[in-house]
Parts: structure tokens; C-alpha cells; sequence
């Protein structure tokens, strides 16, 4: 697409632009349903300075803090989204185009909360938003997300793995003191990550992805919303341990950016029984 016009239903809202969309993509988060009254929205970004308003100016209301919808007041079409995170740019719904069929998306964002009742299979990736948890929801799901990840673990490193001495409690105390972040699917849990602030760095632990979608990239997302955290904390690395015997975690964390800076023995052990991972954030 390289350039565009579009309108609300009864014309008396109009707008172009120039250029291609910066990005065009599926949204399934539940403000843009309710917002629209459809089940997902499908947005295409394009800049301001290649945008403009024709016709009469749209209505507006701020839906959330910093957020501002655009409508059609005669029609009440909905015709664009302003994000303050992104304030380069304005979000236009790719059904008000002139040629909607033009519309090209590249993917699906904010998958965990769509609706379970909608089944799609175009073949574009996804991508969930991260969610932390709380320390007074059930961690059930999360310990046993981790004992049937790490399951494979077993008779393979020495000593055993410390998953056998944490609970649910232990999930909690560490939501409450640190960070545990989860994606899920239709509501259910499918990978999760520890956090801990340190001084110089942000610790990870507790990486586990549920069997069934390994491979699609969830583990590689995680490590990329830490990085995202630790900006946010002022901290300019990511660490991380992994056990000697699991040559395929190091290859990896390697792939993801992360560098062998030391290795580590357990108490009672004289040989490296850990190696520690790290990554630079800028």
C-alpha cells in the first residue's frame, strides 16, 4: 500500500495519507472490541506528517489516560486511535478504507485476550502481552507449568533442580519481593519468567515455556520484555544460571545475545555446577 484515502460511514469524516503504513496489524485487546463492537480490530499506523483530515474534523474522547479515540459524531464511525506511547504516529482502522481490500497485516498483537470463540488460521505470528502477576493469585498453574517444563531435567543435572523445594508460596513471596511475569492462552498459563532486581543487574529465573508452544518464539519474547524492565529499573544488564549439563539451554541463550561471564559450584560440590549467562541492555 503506498498511500491511501478512507471514510466513516456517511462520508462527512474523510482522510489521506502518503506513504506506506508504518506497520499493519490484528489487534485482539478487549478496549479496541468493546471500542468497535467486534470481536478483533485491524489497525494500519501511518505518520502524522503524511496524514490529514478531509472532510469535517472527527469527534474525540480520551478513553483511558493519554489515550484519544477518533469518531465520526454524525455517524459514530470509528476512524482513528492515538497511542501516548507513540505519539509519531496515529492508529487508522483498515475497514475505513476506500480500498480495504489494499489492507495487508503482518500479524496478530495482544492474542491472549482474544476471544475463544474466534478461530483463525491465516498463518501470521502472534504475539501475547506479557502479564504480572500478583501476589494473591493462585500459583498452581505456575508450578505446574515449571515441574512439567523442567521435568525433562531430571537424571540429567547434578545436584537435583530447586524446583522440588518451591511451592505456590514460594511463587507468591517471590511475586510480592520480585517480579513473576506469565503469557497465557484463552486464559490458561503457557510460559512464564522469575524476576529479581539486583543492584547491577536483573536477574531471570524460572524460564519455562508449556511443551505444546515451543517453538514459536515465547522464550526469545520473555527475554525481550525483561531487557524492556530492566530499562525501565535503570539497570544495564540481564543475568541469568544455567546447569552445566544442558549444552542446548547454553546454545540457546547464546542465540538470544546472553554471554558465558562465569560458572558457579553448589555447596558440597568441587566442580562447576552452574554457568552464568549475561546480556548487555542497552
Amino acid at each position: 500500500m503506498d498511500g491511501g484515502t478512507g471514510r466513516c460511514l456517511c462520508g462527512a469524516v474523510r482522510f489521506d495519507f502518503d506513504g506506506a503504513p508504518n506497520w499493519q496489524m490484528h489487534c485482539h485487546c478487549e478496549s479496541c472490541r468493546r471500542a468497535t463492537a467486534s470481536p478483533f480490530t485491524s489497525f494500519l499506523a501511518v505518520n502524522h506528517a503524511a496524514f490529514r483530515w478531509a472532510g469535517i474534523p472527527p469527534a474525540a474522547r480520551d478513553s483511558t489516560p493519554g489515550v484519544t479515540r477518533y469518531f465520526c459524531a454524525a455517524c459514530g464511525t470509528p476512524m482513528g486511535y492515538q497511542s501516548p506511547s507513540r505519539a509519531h504516529e496515529i492508529d487508522l482502522y483498515a475497514a475505513t478504507l476506500d480500498d480495504p481490500t489494499a489492507y495487508a497485516p503482518t500479524g496478530h498483537v495482544h492474542w491472549n485476550e482474544r476471544l475463544p470463540w474466534l478461530h483463525l488460521n491465516d498463518g501470521l505470528p502472534v504475539h501475547r502481552t506479557p502479564r504480572r502477576l500478583t501476589g494473591e493469585e493462585d500459583m498452581a498453574p505456575v508450578l505446574g507449568l515449571l515441574h512439567a517444563a523442567f521435568a525433562y531435567m531430571e537424571g540429567v543435572i547434578d545436584p537435583p533442580s530447586s524446583l522440588h523445594r518451591l511451592t505456590a508460596e514460594g511463587i507468591a513471596g517471590q511475586a510480592r519481593e520480585g517480579e513473576v511475569w506469565v503469557l497465557e492462552d484463552a486464559g490458561r498459563i503457557i510460559a512464564c519468567l522469575f524476576l529479581t532486581p539486583e543492584p547491577n543487574h536483573l536477574y531471570i529465573g524460572k524460564l519455562a515455556v508449556e511443551d505444546s508452544f515451543r517453538g514459536q518464539g515465547l522464550a526469545r519474547q520473555l527475554v525481550g520484555h525483561a531487557a524492556d524492565r530492566a530499562r525501565k529499573l535503570g539497570l544495564h544488564r540481564l543475568t541469568l544460571q544455567s546447569r552445566v549439563e544442558l549444552t542446548g539451554n547454553h546454545a540457546a541463550f547464546q542465540a538470544m545475545g546472553f554471554e558465558k561471564t562465569g560458572e558457579t559450584a553448589h555447596e558440597g560440590y568441587d566442580r562447576p555446577t552452574s554457568f552464568t549467562f549475561t546480556k548487555a541492555v542497552s
